[in-house]
């Protein structure tokens, strides 16, 4: 177990490291724009924990409903599926876009208001 989730280590390691060094070599990435990049993933990382315990607080709810209506012995185990993980990863994936869209336009629509003030 142990050897596998150092095998595990190593890779996310190398793999993030070559694209570090694509990242700066070929595509010219700034990496003071690197530490954005990573609060934005630590953004996204929280929001899919709020999805997570969200998703999970729902289908347990569902589970005990089912109990209680049909009368019959549904398992909370259900709601164990790593697939909820996945989910949540990409609902706040989407979210995060949908929020990042939602403030570029509300600065842009700012931005203009205060060109229309300003012009002499």
């Amino acid at each position: 177990m142990a050897m596998e989730a150092l095998l595990i280590l190593v890779v996310a390691v190398l793999t993030s490291a070559a694209a570090y060094i694509f990242g700066i070599a070929r595509l010219q990435f700034s990496r003071s724009r690197l530490w954005l990049a990573f609060g934005k993933t630590c953004e996204c990382l929280g929001l899919t924990v709020v999805f997570c315990v969200l998703n999970l607080a729902v289908a347990m709810f569902a589970i005990l409903a089912m109990r209680s209506l049909s009368g019959r012995f549904v398992s909370l185990y259900l709601a164990s599926d790593t697939t909820f993980v996945m989910l949540s990863l990409l609902q706040a994936l989407t979210f995060q876009a949908w929020r990042e869209g939602a403030r570029q336009r509300h600065m842009s629509e700012a931005r203009d208001r205060d060109l229309l003030h300003h012009e002499p």
